[in-house]
Parts: C-alpha cells; structure tokens; sequence
C-alpha cells in the first residue's frame, strides 16, 4: 500500500488541489464552500483517479494531472465570470449563444482574487510535477507496475463511474417528466454550483443537454383540453378581464423594452434637478400610470419573449431551440388577428443574428424586422461595431429615433411598433457617442461640449472620479439622457400628428442593471439576495385609460417617485401590486378588448384586483416576488421585513399555478404543438 501510494503521488496532490480549486471557485458564486449534492463530482473525481492510477508511466500521469487541472481552472474562472457579469450559471443551451458571447468579451470584469490564486496553484503544481518527475527519473522509477488484481478492480471502477457520469442526468431526466414540475418548488434545491460545483456542473449539463429531453411530449392530448376545456363552460378558460376592459380598442400600440433602465438614478439628486436631467422620462411618467412594484428577474431575451408570447419555454431557448414554432397565440399574432390592416414591426440596432431575432420575429408575427443593417439606410451610424471596434459604443437610441420614427409611426395605418432600446447596455465604459458632439438642451436652449458628459459637468451632477463605481454610474446616466432624448423625439413626433391621443404605449425595462453590479451600488443594497434589486420601471401611457383610472382611485393612486427628497410637487400615478413582464401580454389584451386562452399565458391583467402573478426565472432558476426570493419552499433565500405565513402560503399557491401552466406550456413548446393542431380563437 505505501508503494501504491507513493507511486501515485501526484495523482494524490492533484485531487486535493481540485478539490480546493471547486469549493475556493464556488464562494466565488455566492455559494458556500461545501456541495450539497456532492454525489455527481465524486464520480467524476473517482473516475479520474482510477483512470490515472492504472497509467504505467508517471510522465503520462501529470501530463494528466496538468492538463484536468488546467482544464478545471479554467472551467472555473470562465463560469465565475460569467456570473459575476449576469448572474448566470452554465446550461447547455448556452452552447447556442457562444457567437453572441464574443462580442460581449471586450467589457467583462474579472475578479481578480481568484484568478491570481487559481493561476497560483496551476504554477506550483506545475513546478512540482516538473521536480517530481526529475526525481523519479534519478530514482528510475518512473514506471510502474500495478498488480492485476488491481487493473481488474480499477478498471470495473472506471467503468462503473463512466456508467454513472451518463446515466445520472438520464434518470434525473426521466424521473423529473415522471414527477412533474410542482417538485420544483418542494425539493431541497440549491444552486447548481451549491449543489455540484462548477465542473461537475458543465459535464453534467453537457451529457444532459446531449442524451436528455425532460419535457414529455407522448402525451399532448391533454393540451387541448387543459386549454380549451370541454367546450361547455368557454368563458372560465379565458384571460379574466377588468373593469377597463377594450377602453384602448382601436389604438396604436408602442411597446418599448428599454435596456437596463432601473430607478436609482431618478432618486440620485433632488426631484428639481432629476426633473431637469431627465425631462422627457419624467413627462412621461406624469401622464403615465406607473407601475412601482414591477419586478424581473431576467435575461433580455427572455424579458422579450414573456411579453411578445406571455411565457417561455424551460430548459432551452425559444430563439434558438423553437426559432420556427408556430405561435398563434403570440401578441403581434393576437393583434393582427383582431385588427387585421395593422402594420406590425421591431427595431433593434444590433445585427439581425444577436439573439436569432431575424428568424424568431417572423415566428412571432411581426411583418418586418430592423436590425442596424436596415437601420444605416435611413442614415442611422452603427457605432456598435465596423466603425469604431469599441464594445461599449453602443448605436444610440437618439440617433434612431431621430432618423426611424417616421418609419417607426405610419401616419396614415394602425401600427404595432416594437423597439429594443440599446444605450444603456452594460458594460459601463466611457463613451465616445455620449461626448464628441455638442449636446443642446431642448428646455433651456443651451449648448454644451463634451455632449453629455460636459452637461453632467456643467450641473455638478453625476461627477467623474470619485471611484470605479462612480464613474460607471456616470456612465449609466449618460446613456440614461440618451434614451432621455430619445423619448423626447418620439413623445413630440407623436404629438405634433396627433397620434398621442389614440396610442397606447407600454414601456418596460428587460432587467436591472447587473453588468459592473452597479444595481447594487446604485441602490446602497449589499445583500447578494433582495427583492428591491429587481424592482424597475414600468409604465403604460394612454390618456383614456389615465382618465379612467384617476375616476376609479382619485388622490390614493399618486406616489412620489423621483429625487431623494420625495417632493411633494413631483407625483405620478401608480399602480402598486407586484407585476413581471408575463403579465403585460394580458393587460394588453384586456385594454384592447382582445380575448385569450388563460392557460397559455403565465400572467394576469395588472387591473384585476387581489390577482398577482411570480417570476421563476428559466436563467437562475429561482423564484421571485416582491416578498421572496427563493430555490424551493424548503431553501428561502430572502423574505421582506414582516414576511407572514400568510404570506408564505399565498407565494405557494401563486408558484403552484405557475409550474403547472409551465408544464403545459413546455409541451406546447417541445412539440411544436400548434404546427399540428389547429389554434381555436376565442
């Protein structure tokens, strides 16, 4: 025995530097440094170690150890970046992303902690194993004979690992179809790093993603059902509907997802000097119904698809996996249906390919889509990429409004318009587009140079260099103007052809600002885990449904909402109960008089009373409201101050409801459902 393990020593120090390197890695996540579920990693390590045991030459055994060493460290400096820049941990289907990841490289913040560790323990390993075969060769032991028993023993051991490293992800595959989806929310989960640990994670997710397909779809005739019961009571399987119910029928629809927009730079100052920073937003907002308790806990992709489709699929990604599915029930289909001569089209200035839009927006409805390609023939520069080669100079959203928005809002047809807003797309470097111009203030008439960095200057607001985290928020402000701008163009465009009376405008941020982290800093919350860092803006312009609801809730709808000082002389209309983007997709239809399906969509109208939706977010994989954060019933993450049992049991009945539409849901999208069933309008 003493032979055997002294012929295999560097296999020994290997496995308990990897050990290290997945525990260090995983704190790294928000994890603490122990795996949960450590089952799936020991197999891994087992079939290493056995696999490296029965190598005669030693020279082979740390190449080996060298090359799974390396190769973990850098599983795992590549997964704690991406985490740390949006929170994600790695699935499969991320596989479909990697071309859009490349050009996301230039702006990645590294934690340099542990990248300085990690590449210290891969440099001392090497030199030991260097030292150690040195040694070996002076000592002439550098091969090894192990004895047949053993061979046998490893051997069937290898094997045995190998059988469980594939089959594991294939039972749990099988016994979660076979489970269905309410588990979710009963089981000890954790985070899949808590649970297994980064490594462990990407194999399994890569034998998963391969040999798995966890949605069953053998059984789709109960779809048609669940859908559109028996046929004898209709009414109770539609969306229910509000007491402003097709008060916009008729209008224009806007939908505009602005990128990253949160609150805390509306709060940052005094509610005069917010007001005078920000004059379009704020205008806005005063003739808005603002929505203060809307939350989202997810990536923009999907931020976009619960609101065009009202759900998305779990596991993979509708844009890549289910880019051709049929969606009938989509809104742009949905309002098309209803309103047959309208002309609907998106604008986004990036390429057509980012996020596989180009194919995915014909899916869902829409009769043109503008990417930056398109958009450069109206005049509009793409800074974005093939001028400037800079990852943060994003096209901004003034200069495409200024030259799309006669294209953007036909004066002569009802439209549908969808725009992605870019500007305030992480990450936060200085900008070149925000400062070599000369900005001019459409309130006071003034010019400044320096664009609006010189504008901040010459207010004394949003100053540089105070810190890193400053100087990102400056940054964040600036590209916040920019939409600022941008939504002035639009608003007196509207205005000035009289579309605003008849137009109905929904305007959402897609996620809080989590590149550089700067939600955290910008709203003083330290806790990896709080609802309030996932609240956002949401608002819905329209001046007959404004009207309506100040007569139904006078004087106890209005808030405070913008400056430090909460004046008195600055409140909005608002609209207080927890809303996520699956909801908009029905408070559309029921503003537009549209009927619906309720068990295709996850959401409910925002003006049902006592009806709240909850967010379980397919890129983290946790549940979230206004009042809780969590993996499982059984693995709270965080709860509000004052959070009741009451509480608690109304969050179970809302994630019960959730996951069983989810589950329906997700044949729907697996199986293409609506390619071989004809979709019953209401």
């Amino acid at each position: 025995m003493k032979t055997f393990l002294r012929d295999n020593l560097i296999v020994w120090v290997w496995l308990v530097l990897a050990i290290f390197v997945e525990l260090f890695s995983i704190c790294f996540a928000n994890c603490s440094p122990y795996l949960a579920s450590p089952f799936y990693y020991l197999c891994l390590m087992a079939l290493c170690v056995f696999a490296l045991t029965l190598m005669k030459r030693k020279r082979l055994k740390v190449i080996f150890t060298n090359l799974f060493l390396a190769f973990q460290i850098a599983l795992c400096i590549g997964f704690v970046i991406l985490y740390d820049n949006n929170g994600t941990v790695f699935d499969f289907s991320m596989l479909n992303q990697r071309s859009d990841a490349f050009g996301m490289l230039k702006g990645l913040t590294l934690d340099f902690v542990q990248i300085s560790i990690l590449l210290a323990i891969f440099v001392a390993f090497l030199t030991f194993s260097i030292i150690y075969i040195i040694k070996c060769k002076q000592n002439n032991t550098l091969i090894i004979d192990n004895k047949k028993v053993y061979k046998v023993c490893a051997g069937i051991m290898c094997a045995c690992m190998g059988v469980s490293i594939i089959a594991t992800p294939v039972v749990d595959g099988v016994m979660a179809s076979k489970q269905g989806y309410e588990t979710i929310l009963y089981n000890d989960n954790y985070s899949k790093y808590q649970s297994m640990g980064i490594t462990a994670n990407a194999i399994y997710e890569m034998v998963s993603g391969i040999l798995v397909d966890r949605v069953d779809t053998s059984n789709v005739d109960i779809i048609d059902e669940y859908l559109y019961g028996d046929g004898t009571n209709k009414e109770s399987k539609l969306l229910p509907t509000s007491q402003f119910n097709g008060i916009s029928e008729g209008n224009n629809l806007i939908m505009v997802m602005v990128e990253s927009f949160d609150w805390y730079p509306l709060s940052w100052y005094d509610a005069d000097t917010i007001a005078s920073i920000y004059p379009n937003i704020c205008k806005f907002m005063g003739e808005s119904i603002v929505f203060d308790s809307y939350y989202t806990r997810e990536k923009t992709d999907t931020s976009e698809n619960n609101a065009l489709l009202g759900s998305n699929p779990s596991g993979k990604y509708l844009n890549y996996d289910f880019p051709e599915n049929e969606y009938p029930y989509s809104l742009v289909n949905m309002f098309k249906d209803e309103y047959p001569n309208v002309t609907a089209n998106a604008y986004h200035q990036n390429r057509g390919e980012y996020y596989n839009r180009e194919k995915t927006y014909v899916s869902l409805g829409f009769d043109e889509y503008y990417d930056i390609d398109d958009m450069e023939e109206f005049g509009v520069q793409n800074t974005w990429d093939g001028h400037t080669w800079q990852f943060s100079e994003f096209t901004q959203d003034s200069a495409v409004m200024k030259h799309m928005k006669e294209q953007m809002f036909p004066l002569d047809e009802q439209f549908l318009t969808y725009w992605l807003t870019f500007s305030m797309h992480g990450f936060y470097g200085e900008r070149e587009t925000f400062s070599n111009f000369v900005y001019e203030d459409s309130v006071t008439g003034a010019s400044y140079e320096n664009g609006y960095y010189g504008y901040f200057d010459s207010l004394g607001v949003f100053p540089k260099g105070l810190s890193d985290e400053d100087d990102y928020l400056r940054n964040y402000a600036a590209a916040l103007k920019d939409f600022d701008v941008a939504l002035g163009i639009m608003l007196e465009y509207l205005e000035a052809n009289n579309l605003l009376s008849n137009t109905t405008i929904v305007l959402y941020s897609d996620h809080c600002t989590y590149y550089n982290n700067l939600m955290s800093y910008g709203k003083h919350i330290d806790e990896v885990y709080n609802s309030e860092l996932y609240n956002i803006p949401c608002m819905i312009y329209d001046q007959k449904l404004y009207d309506a609801y100040l007569d139904v809730y006078g004087d106890s709808c209005y808030k405070s909402l913008i400056g430090n000082d909460k004046s008195e002389d600055y409140k909005f209309v608002t609209l207080s109960k927890f809303v996520n983007t699956v909801d908009l997709i029905p408070t559309i239809f029921d503003l537009f008089g549209i009927k619906g399906w309720n068990n295709l969509y996850l959401g409910n109208s925002v003006f049902i009373e006592d009806v709240e939706s909850i967010i379980y977010s397919r890129s983290y994989g946790i549940f979230v409201t206004d009042k809780v954060i969590c993996y499982s019933i059984n693995n709270l993450l965080y709860t509000c101050e004052g959070f009741t049992e009451d509480d608690k049991q109304d969050f179970i009945e809302r994630a019960e409801k959730h996951l069983k539409k989810q589950e329906i849901l997700d044949k729907i999208f697996y199986s293409n459902y609506f390619s071989k069933y004809e979709y019953q309008y209401p």
